[in-house]
Parts: C-alpha cells; sequence; structure tokens
C-alpha cells in the first residue's frame, strides 16, 4: 500500500496481475502473427495474389498488349497446349499505331470485382470491365470533329482525339461483365483459359 495526495492506492503487482498481463501480450501478438500470415499467404486468399488480382493483371497485361507478362499468368494446362511464341504470334498487334492505340484505351480501362469464389484450388471471378466504347470514338473521330485542318491523316486524327478525351476525361465507355475460372498451381493463381477444348 502507498498513500498518495489524492488517497491510497495499490500497486498491481500480484502474481495474478502479472499472470492476465502476460496473457494479454500472448493474444496480441498471437493476433498479429494471423493477421501477417492472413495478409501475405494465398491459400487464405488475401494479400495481392488472390485470384482477382491475378485476374485483373492479366487482362491489363492482354489489354495493352504486354503478351509476354499476359503468358506468365495462364494456367499449366494452357501453356502444355499453346508455346509463349505461338500465343505471342496469335495475340500480338504487330502495327505500331494499334499498339499505341490499345496501351491508350487500357488505361482508360476499369475493372470492379463483382464476386470472387474460391474452392479449394480452383476460384471463379466474375468481373466488370468498363472500357471506352470504340464505336462511339471513331464515330466523333471521322464523323462531325475531324482534328486540326492539317490532320489529313486518318491515324493522327485518331491519336489527336484520343488525347483530348484523355485531357477532357470525356470518353464514351461500355461495361462487359464475365466468368473467369482461376486455379492453385503451387499456392500461386493461373488464368485458365481452357485452350485445349477451343483447338
Amino acid at each position: 500500500m502507498k498513500k498518495g495526495r489524492l488517497g491510497t492506492f495499490t500497486f498491481m503487482t500480484s502474481p495474478i496481475f502479472i499472470l492476465a498481463s502476460k496473457k494479454k501480450f500472448f493474444l496480441r501478438k498471437l493476433t498479429t502473427i494471423i493477421l501477417v500470415l492472413l495478409i501475405t499467404s494465398p491459400v487464405f486468399g488475401f494479400g495481392k495474389h488472390t485470384p482477382d488480382r491475378i485476374l485483373i493483371k492479366y487482362l491489363k497485361s492482354l489489354y495493352s498488349n504486354n503478351l509476354k507478362e499476359t503468358y506468365s499468368y495462364i494456367s499449366k494446362a494452357d501453356k502444355n497446349t499453346i508455346s509463349k511464341n505461338e500465343f505471342i504470334k496469335q495475340n500480338s498487334l504487330d502495327d505500331p499505331f494499334t499498339q499505341e492505340i490499345a496501351k491508350t484505351v487500357s488505361s482508360l480501362r476499369k475493372y470492379k470485382v463483382n464476386e470472387t469464389i474460391i474452392n479449394e484450388d480452383s476460384a471463379t471471378v466474375n468481373i466488370t470491365v468498363t472500357s471506352p466504347d470504340m464505336s462511339k470514338v471513331m464515330g466523333e473521330i471521322f464523323g462531325p470533329f475531324h482534328g486540326p485542318k492539317s490532320m489529313k491523316n486518318p491515324q493522327e486524327a485518331t491519336r489527336y482525339m484520343l488525347k483530348q478525351y484523355l485531357k477532357k476525361g470525356n470518353v464514351p465507355m461500355v461495361k462487359e461483365r464475365g466468368t473467369f475460372t482461376l486455379v492453385n498451381e503451387e499456392g500461386r493463381w493461373k488464368v485458365l483459359l481452357n485452350l485445349e477444348s477451343k483447338l
């Protein structure tokens, strides 16, 4: 017991208090460890390598014509069906102008995951992709708007119009919704395209 100006108080140094303090510390530490595991482990479905995150990375790389990266996200079953070189050959945009347009359009796309269902080593992800409505964009470019008179080249006019859209933020958009299947391969989620069944 110790007396003070505000009255008598007792230092909490009893064995029961020490035991309770250690228990609280242990529980806090255990909670921290569990949270770290949840965030870093793909098994629990949290972190940067969840099925929905991998799907978005796959779509972004595909739409921007970064096909080497796209290939890294597909399943082993698909890789056994098509080689990297053949995959790139079939999906590549060879024309530099088309590549430029693809990257510009890709930068405007937005992704919304509607639902993710994980079942052991497989997952389904329902996603909505909001993209520029290219039919309307091209209609405006080659319709009433033709760009500056010096732009007699349609490609130059297209570039100009897309840049204007980027600055103003008024690109007409369209939404597409789809469901994708992913498989867990050695702790990493991969997009299953079932290419073998499409041959």
